[in-house]
């Protein structure tokens, strides 16, 4: 690990935060900024961001209209709003309207809209615009068909100048959201036990649970009461189901003639499960009825943490796994599946600031050699000999550091507990077991990424303290010091923490 953080920092051209690196938003690392476009994205987070246009002309200061911080300026086409030391950035008048989520344009109670972007006339204007308490109103000059003039749009500011909202939300809810490395010493010192009476019952405890496993991919339950079908309940706890030929929820104990490997007493490496079919499972459960067993301890890794450092370590591996695809299949008289797959997904994203660099991020990593299917000839001829090289070297350097002791959390489940992890984050495996003596007895279930997101979201709205990240609770830190409409903060030296700010606020 020391070596990992001797890398990092040795990277000093990346703008990576001044916090462990087992505990920042992991996967973000700077990379060559792309050609630039017109949905490069704003400041602004009134209306999705790339569909913002960014504004880097000064305003004029006789132009704001009234007396207050925010200076709003009608152009041709674009509304400007600027505030006192931030940029300025303006914004079509037609995404403006297709902002708007006023109870005529989206029903109140369903929350689905009740205009289409298309029937936004491309001439549209704002007649008049005017302050609000917390914000502004806008009334239309040819408006959508059936909308007149008393039809009145309402914006907040705060919404407005808070860039990173959307951001914040994907930091912590979505599919980008922020995530914590862990290693073998890092989860066990900080593995997360919740109680089945808490995590059932206490929505505070139960949003805390939730937001470690956002965070970190692994939580882990325990008292739990010995019977089969509480495994369905903690699963529905988070979402849905996730039905498969397997069953709604099905058992991990072994069969004769097994079809799945899992369904045997024999070591199982690392794997994520159902990576065959078109959507695998975003979190899978574990619930322990039996392990009386010699043997047959739960081995749990981050994938995402070696992929990291492949990053920083081996940039050329790194890349390869990016573009290396690997089919996987399940070939059965029943059940035929089949799909290919990147061993690492990505995304890129755009910087705030039109000059900043863009930034690529680590959401899904595939692995599950025992599922694999060969490469096939069409496979290879795809790419040159010296790639299928690299991409073999790639996937053996990833799988050797994934395996390596220093990374591999084990766990031998009792009676009573249960894991809950992410799939497509966490690999796991199972060591061999002698069945000749006593019995091994797991009760398993899926739930679907988008179902444990939408209940991620959920748990935000409800108890933002939790779920809130260190840079928001800064951004509110700075907030905090504004009175007046004056911003404290230029009266101190920039460098000066939010701690300071909040200290001289309080003062």
């Amino acid at each position: 690990m020391s070596r990992l953080l001797r890398i990092v920092l040795r990277a000093s051209r990346t703008p990576l935060r001044p916090t462990s690196i087992l505990y920042r938003r992991a996967y973000t690392t700077s990379a060559a900024p792309p050609p630039s476009d017109d949905t490069s994205p704003s400041s602004s987070l009134l209306i999705p961001s790339y569909l913002a246009q960014a504004d880097n002309s000064p305003t004029d200061p006789s132009s704001p209209r009234g007396n207050h911080k925010y200076a709003i300026d009608i152009l041709e086409k674009h509304i400007k709003i600027s505030e006192n030391g931030q940029e300025p950035f303006k914004v079509l008048f037609s995404t403006l309207r297709d902002a708007c989520k006023c109870p005529r344009c989206v029903d109140p109670h369903s929350k689905q809209r009740n205009f289409r972007t298309t029937d936004i006339p491309l001439n549209i204007k704002i007649s008049e615009c005017n302050h609000t308490a917390h914000g502004m109103e806008v009334r239309w000059t040819n408006d959508i068909a059936g909308y007149d003039e008393s039809h009145i749009s309402e914006y907040s500011f705060d919404y407005i100048f808070n860039p990173d909202y959307e951001r914040y939300e994907m930091t912590t809810t979505g599919k980008l959201r922020e995530r914590g490395l862990w290693n073998k010493a890092m989860l066990k010192k900080f593995q997360h036990w919740i109680s089945y009476e808490d995590y059932m019952k206490d929505d505070e405890a139960f949003s805390a649970a939730m937001r470690r496993l956002a965070r970190h991919g692994i939580i882990f339950l325990k008292d739990i009461p010995n019977s089969r079908e509480l495994v369905e309940k903690i699963a529905t706890r988070m979402g849905p189901l996730r039905n498969t030929f397997y069953g709604s929820t099905w058992d991990v104990r072994t069969v004769p003639e097994a079809k799945n490997v899992a369904y045997t007493n024999q070591f199982l490496n690392f794997h994520m499960d159902l990576m065959y079919m078109n959507q695998p499972p975003g979190f899978q459960l574990l619930h322990c009825l039996e392990n009386s067993c010699d043997g047959g301890e739960s081995l749990f890794s981050d994938t995402f943490a070696t992929a990291f450092y492949m990053y920083y370590a081996q940039r050329e591996l790194f890349n390869a796994l990016t573009k290396f695809n690997l089919m996987y299949e399940y070939n059965h008289d029943q059940h035929r599946y089949s799909r290919k797959w990147p061993v690492f997904q990505t995304k890129e994203m755009r910087g705030k600031q039109p000059d900043s660099d863009s930034e690529i991020t680590i959401y899904r990593v595939n692995y599950s050699p025992p599922f694999q299917a060969p490469l096939t000839r069409h496979m290879i001829n795809q790419i040159r000999d010296d790639e299928v090289e690299i991409n073999f070297k790639a996937l053996d350097f990833f799988a050797r550091r994934l395996e390596s002791p220093e990374h591999v959390f084990e766990l031998k489940l009792k009676p009573g507990q249960c894991v809950i992890f992410e799939n497509r984050r966490v690999a796991h495996a199972r060591r061999g077991f002698n069945t000749s003596e006593g019995r091994r007895w797991l009760a398993g279930a899926y739930v679907d990424d988008e179902d444990v997101i939408s209940k991620f979201r959920e748990l935000r709205k409800a108890y933002p303290d939790i779920w809130r990240t260190r840079e928001e609770k800064q951004r509110e830190d700075a907030r905090i010091s504004r009175c007046n409409g004056n911003d404290i903060s230029r009266l101190l030296d920039p460098s000066k923490t939010a701690e300071s700010l909040r200290n001289w606020w309080e003062r």
